[in-house]
Parts: structure tokens; sequence; C-alpha cells
């Protein structure tokens, strides 16, 4: 068997810098700032009437989730397990139409975006 090889456990001591010299300060005269000009800002566009119309009803999908899915927090120990599965997929329907009916509205706008891009 190969010896092993002791490792020593003393630290080595730490070096001991010199103090360092105060440096001389030395003076700068300052200019005065240039008035900040206000930055530009971009007012929000209102969304036009079919944005708005899409918005809503994706809005109402999901209120209309939330409150089936609070109806079975109240409910909760009084339905069955069955009833609570139906009430979890009903408000995962309407959901999910939200989140198509979005997506379809962003795709059509992306859509739309790219050809205007690709005439310039």
């Amino acid at each position: 068997m190969p010896a092993k090889k002791k490792t020593s456990s003393a630290k080595k001591p730490a070096k001991k810098t010199a103090p360092k010299k105060a440096a001389a300060k030395k003076t700068t005269t300052q200019k005065a700032a240039a008035p900040k000009k206000p930055a530009s800002v971009k007012h929000a566009k209102p969304a036009g009437p079919r944005e708005q119309k899409l918005a809503s009803s994706a809005l109402k999908l999901v209120d209309q989730a939330a409150a089936l899915l609070r109806q079975g927090i109240r409910s909760g120990a009084n339905t069955s397990e069955k009833a609570r599965l139906e009430t979890k997929q009903r408000a995962h329907s309407l959901l999910t139409k939200a989140s198509s009916s979005l997506s379809d509205a962003l795709q059509e706008g992306s859509s739309t975006l790219h050809k205007i891009i690709g005439k310039l």
C-alpha cells in the first residue's frame, strides 16, 4: 500500500502590506450641467373597437370560469368528486376559449404586420 502524505494543517501567516500614503487631493472644476430636456413620452393609442370586443369577450369567459371555481370552493365539502371534476373541466374549457380567441387576434395582427413589412 502506498503511504499517505501528511497534510499540514498549519496556516500560512498573512502577508503584511505597508500602509498606503495618502494621495494628494486634486481639485477639479466642475462645469455647469446642461439642463436636461424632458424625455418624449409616447401615449398609448386606445384599442380599436374590434380589439376591445375581443378583450371584453375574453374577460367575460375568464369571469365565468372564476365564478364557477368560486362556487365550487363554497360548496366544496357538499359536492362529490365527480361534480368537482366537472366544474374544473368547465372552467378549464372557458379559459381555453378565452386563450384561443386572444391567440387568434394576436396571430391575425402579427400576420398583418408581416405582410406590411414585406411590402416595404
